[in-house]
């Protein structure tokens, strides 16, 4: 509009008209439904219910809300006085109406990352003996610290340093054996950089001793589901932390996985998640999302997974995607651990295109370029749009 010469009040008025959102209420109760259908109707915006809301009073039907930002700035205003706890949906969405325009910060601890700028990149660094893609690579702590060293000066902003592998069918692995592990790497590795620091672990005690030595986010596989006492441990040290959906546990997760909605499953997953950490009094800033590839999934849900990835996006979190070398891509193509990186990269790039925040890799300079490329695709490399 700016390059057509459209007059800045113009603009202010037409730009809210511009782009439809469509959104999505699970299992309201049919009065409320055409209720809703007939405030959303009045505004000029769409509302889809199930046709036997219309005719009958007792039951509960999914809605699909479709308008501008106009229409839901109204709508809005028209459910504060209605029944059915329809002002406080409309405070719903409202909220995610709204964060659409906040700038996306997330913290962890004394650092911020700024997720307007560009996609962040996780090394991964398993100091583990039977890792499905890299374990046993490291002999010792100096050659753990030596490769997450080198991974910063490819262009990772994070490492994520792991003690036990939760392959499928992976065993769990003793406490102490755990920090034994991880504590000395991430020790030394703080003493010799000031990149961002992650933790992999399900546990409490070693998200604790990790913390202490200097790691600033916790990557939570189970999401807060394994450990009770996590969300303490995360608030106790205003860590950030990375909330990942599981089915089951790493024993048994990948035996016959099914879902009947595999995105608004997830989805409700990560809302009880998310309850957990507000009830914790964890800051909202420092909260990231992982729909967790490979973890309780057929391997053509995870391609569901990168398809509807912005889907997640209605939750208002940062999302982190992890499909390095994963089996899914194995299956597609027909090729081992070592051959997966072309298909890590493709993975990677339709996230970032989906909405993508932080992706976790074990080829950080190859994925440092294709990441750039992507970001200025999608408009995330700032000098990239200021230069033209």
């Amino acid at each position: 509009m700016k390059k057509i010469g459209v007059e800045e009040k113009g603009i202010q008025i037409m730009l809210p008209k511009s782009r439809n959102i469509t959104l999505k209420i699970k299992d309201l109760p049919y009065p409320a439904a055409n209720i809703l259908k007939q405030q959303m109707l009045s505004v000029g915006g769409e509302c889809a219910v199930s046709k036997h809301a219309l005719l009958n009073s007792g039951g509960k039907t999914d809605v699909l809300l479709i308008g501008d930002k106009r229409h839901y700035s109204v709508l809005i205003e028209k459910l504060k006085n209605q029944y059915f706890a329809l002002d406080e949906l409309g405070e719903e969405i409202r909220k995610f109406i709204n964060s659409e325009n906040k700038k996306r910060i997330f913290r962890c601890r004394d650092k911020y990352l700024d997720l307007s700028e560009k996609t962040y990149i996780m090394g991964i660094i398993n100091v583990t003996p039977d890792s499905f893609s890299d374990g046993g690579k490291y002999k010792s702590v100096d050659e753990a610290v030596e490769s997450a060293l080198r991974m910063v000066d490819e262009g990772a902003d994070i490492i994520d340093i792991g003690g036990e592998s939760t392959r499928p069918g992976a065993e769990p692995v003793p406490l102490e054996e755990e920090l034994n592990r991880v504590i000395p790497v991430i020790k030394k590795l703080r003493e010799q950089t000031d990149a961002v620091i992650s933790i992999d672990t399900y546990k409490s005690e070693v998200a604790e001793e990790a913390l202490k030595y200097g790691a600033d986010i916790v990557n939570d596989i189970s999401g807060f589901h394994f450990d009770k006492r996590m969300p303490e441990i995360v608030l106790k040290y205003n860590a950030g932390v990375i909330l990942m959906h599981i089915k089951g546990t790493p024993r048994d997760m990948q035996k016959n996985p099914a879902y009947e909605n595999l995105v608004e499953e997830i989805i409700d997953y990560f809302a009880y998640s998310i309850d957990i950490a507000k009830e914790t009094g964890i800051d909202n800033g420092s909260i990231m999302i992982d729909p967790g590839i490979g973890f309780g999934k057929k391997w053509q849900d995870n391609y569901l997974i990168i398809r509807y990835l912005k889907e997640f996006k209605s939750l208002g979190y940062p999302i982190l995607i992890g499909p390095s070398r994963k089996s899914f891509i194995g299956y597609l193509l027909d090729l081992p651990v070592e051959e997966r990186l072309e298909g890590t990269i493709s993975a990677v790039v339709c996230s970032i295109l989906n909405g993508a925040d932080i992706v976790r890799v074990h080829d950080v300079k190859e994925v440092a370029r294709a990441v750039a490329v992507a970001d200025a695709i999608a408009g995330k490399n700032k000098k990239f749009y200021e230069e033209i």
